[in-house]
């Protein structure tokens, strides 16, 4: 089963999906806060980064492309700084961004959030969340008709902030009627995209109760709830599958004829992850427009949403790291939540806790060396292992030469390795940080004292373990041995 997860999930690469919706650029202030001022009984923030990402349909359209699709982006932003930056964030993430509008009457919505110590202060909203104009209604509708036939899907992602008018439902729902297409949506009111008779619908629980004029509850009972409702969300919504999400409680499938089907939540938390449901209908639609089955279609997505949810802030789930979720890999650890709940009772019953990162691209001796060494200074060895991306911005744009699908394949072969975790950033502090290891090893000829990650290991009474590499070992120079015998890779 999982490998039939794994070919599908391949099978996203290259498929064409038309985005339509709600832009929201999400800005993240960063920073630490010691103090409170004088002025009011508030913190003060030292801001230490400023960083932006996509929200709302912008994040669909930047999840779908990370799952392998050709994403094409229609929205109406501001001719503003904050259009600008939603626009080049787009591009640096392959989305096609040639049909999007920029208005000078609107302002770009944007949704700033202030930050310490993993904690969200105080969010600030600014934006036009008016009803596009009738001139960009028209606008739109022609750069619909200019994509829509190249399509295998459309998803249209309304936060009720004025993209999805009821004139561009209309013509999309007279498309729709001559040249049939694969339709998800996702809106906070569900009723005005009827007429379209959607593949599958996305209702939260409070939207849920919307749909069904239901009181909301607080407890387990929720799921009886609305799983006697099914034949009734169907008609309200007009699609083909319904699928209802309801957190920790999970999702119930609702398709006619068929009963309910309620599959759990996937264990994870993170207070501070954010548009999970847009990792959820893009994993949903990329499943669809491979196979026809509205039960795979949601277990995929749940397996999507759990991945995002484990990082902080507005993320991305990669066709990679659902592979690696699917596969039957005992050593692979999807989460660090997770990781760290199998440390605490390996802590417990006295295991001495081992931890090394690196890229690990091509296998060597070195690495061997390393790991088995690594390995004899305790009982648990966890290797945190760096993403492609990650990779990238180490090395350069040509690497890494085998990916991150493929390098936890070589890796979970080895005796030596108890745990396989990737990491996205450049150093694995975070990883370091959470699981609290009793040793820190490093490979290379590094001083500890200039090993940036000591001071955190020290701070919690770790050890950090220096290995001396093996002379004349590296990736670099078996890629470079491999140029020099190879005649084509030599210039003329």
């Amino acid at each position: 089963m999982n490998n039939q997860y794994c070919d599908l999930i391949r099978s996203f690469e290259g498929k064409k999906i038309l985005i339509i919706g709600d832009a929201i650029l999400d800005t993240y202030i960063k920073g630490n806060s010691e103090r409170l001022s004088r002025e009011a009984p508030v913190p003060i923030i030292n801001v230490e980064e400023q960083i932006h990402e996509c929200g709302g349909a912008a994040n669909t359209a930047i999840n779908c492309a990370a799952l392998g699709a050709m994403v094409i982006f229609l929205t109406v932003l501001g001719n503003d700084n904050d259009g600008k930056v939603l626009i080049d964030i787009l591009k640096s993430n392959n989305v096609n961004t040639d049909y999007i509008l920029q208005d000078k009457n609107r302002s770009t919505i944007s949704k700033r959030r202030v930050t310490a110590s993993s904690s969200i202060l105080l969010r600030i909203d600014e934006g036009n969340t008016d009803a596009i104009s009738s001139e960009n209604e028209s606008s739109l509708a022609e750069r619909i008709n200019k994509v829509y036939p190249s399509v295998d899907a459309v998803i249209l992602s309304d936060y009720g902030y004025g993209i999805l008018t009821g004139e561009v439902i209309q013509h999309l729902q007279e498309l729709k009627s001559n040249n049939e297409k694969i339709f998800i949506v996702d809106s906070k009111d569900l009723r005005r995209f009827k007429s379209i008779h959607p593949k599958a619908v996305k209702p939260n629980y409070e939207e849920t109760l919307n749909l069904l004029n239901l009181p909301k509850i607080t407890n387990r009972s929720r799921i009886k709830q609305v799983s006697a409702k099914g034949q009734s969300l169907l008609e309200v919504t007009g699609s083909q599958a319904v699928i209802s999400t309801m957190d920790a409680d999970g999702s119930i499938l609702f398709e006619n004829g068929k009963e309910p089907l309620w599959i759990k939540a996937i264990p994870g938390e993170n207070k501070n992850a954010i548009g999970a449901g847009d990792t959820f209908i893009s994993a949903m639609a990329l499943s669809f427009c491979c196979k026809d089955d509205a039960k795979i279609a949601l277990e995929i997505a749940s397996a999507a949403a759990s991945i995002v949810v484990q990082k902080e802030g507005t993320c991305s789930c990669s066709a990679e790291e659902l592979i690696i979720y699917f596969s039957e890999n005992p050593k692979y650890v999807s989460s660090l939540l997770s990781l760290a709940g199998k440390i605490k009772i390996l802590k417990a019953s006295g295991k001495k806790i081992v931890f090394a990162n690196g890229c690990f691209d091509i296998l060597h001796k070195g690495h061997i060396d390393l790991l088995n060494k690594a390995k004899s200074f305790g009982d648990i060895l966890i290797v945190g292992l760096n993403s492609d991306e990650s990779i990238k911005r180490l090395k350069g744009n040509d690497r890494p030469i085998n990916s991150l699908d493929d390098r936890i394949s070589v890796l979970s072969g080895l005796a030596s390795i108890d745990f396989i975790i990737p990491f996205e950033e450049d150093s694995p502090s975070k990883i370091i940080e959470e699981i609290k290891p009793d040793v820190f090893v490093k490979g290379g000829d590094y001083k500890t004292k200039i090993i940036p990650e000591a001071s955190l290991v020290n701070q919690f009474g770790g050890e950090v373990k220096v290995i001396s590499f093996v002379e004349d070992k590296s990736t670099t120079n078996i890629i470079n041995k491999i140029k020099d015998s190879n005649p084509s890779t030599k210039a003329v």
